[in-house]
């Protein structure tokens, strides 16, 4: 199944190819087979990969640390809300946004640095955001699972001390990497009419789309076990039995907010990005 199938798109045919097609048939991976090896060479591969993506001005922001260590799996496993995946996968890849090597090479030419303003952190969170897509499609292309970890952000001082992260380089989303121990399939996203707009932007059409897209999303099993619960808001679990669709979910999980992440923007200024 792919993006076509899934969300009834039409197919142009004539526009179709094996890059496009890999792109559509992508979903996350979250169960892997411990017990097979990744090719020779898959790393460089990857890299590669990701070093071929647009990066601003040619900076290239960003930078990735390797984990294949079982036991350091495992404390990232611990870091990031203890994700089992994490620690089953035989790869771990943290990409990083990096403004360390800005200011050495800055210093290195005698010059004073004068680029600390929130630019400085957009650019390098895109440019590792790139990076870190292109290193999962090259691993899908070849036949192997991938699952974005957002929650390395949840503990980035935590995780900045376990990486030995220097000043101005911040973990910003992991990916672990391995051959699926099972198939996973395709999920349907939001209607286009909801997240494309013509010329402008315009809210017209968006209730319709969200209120199909909320039935659709309520009868597959995604939310199963996922149920987000707000202590003192939403019912008991036993009793948590109503409509449950992408809406009810995302709506829930931005009313109770994360407060690992209210501690990022201290961290980062601590870390030496400006957010101003």
């Amino acid at each position: 199944m792919d993006r076509f199938s899934i969300d009834g798109l039409p197919v142009f045919e004539a526009l179709r190819n094996p890059v496009i097609d890999q792109m559509t048939r992508h979903s996350s991976v979250r169960h892997f087979d411990p017990d097979r090896p990744l090719p020779e060479g898959l790393v460089e591969m990857m890299m590669a990969s990701a070093q071929s993506a647009p990066t601003s001005s040619n900076f290239q922001s960003w930078s990735v640390v390797v984990i294949r260590d079982p036991e350091r799996k495992r404390r990232m496993r611990e870091l990031c809300d203890n994700q089992a995946f994490i620690e089953q996968a035989p790869l771990f890849l943290a990409f990083c946004a990096d403004s360390y090597r800005h200011k050495y090479v800055t210093a290195r030419q005698g010059y004073r640095f004068g680029s600390d303003y929130l630019e400085l952190l957009l650019v390098s969170v895109i440019d590792s955001a790139l990076a870190a897509q292109n290193a999962a499609l090259a691993a899908e292309s070849l036949g192997l699972g991938c699952c974005m970890v957002g929650a390395i952000r949840n503990r980035a001082r935590e995780v900045a001390e376990f990486l030995e992260l220097p000043p101005s380089v911040f973990a910003t989303i992991g990916l672990a990497v391995g051959y699926p121990a099972s198939p996973s399939s395709v999920k349907p996203r939001l209607p286009q009419s909801v997240v494309v707009h013509q010329e402008k932007y315009s809210p017209a059409g968006m209730e319709q789309g969200i209120d199909a897209y909320d039935k659709r999303m309520a009868q597959t099993d995604i939310y199963k076990g996922r149920r987000v619960r707000i202590p003192g808001v939403t019912p008991e679990p036993e009793q948590d039995t109503g409509h449950y669709g992408w809406a009810e979910h995302t709506a829930r999980r931005m009313a109770r907010g994360n407060d690992f992440r209210r501690d990022l923007a201290p961290f980062l200024k601590e870390h030496g990005f400006v957010l101003e």
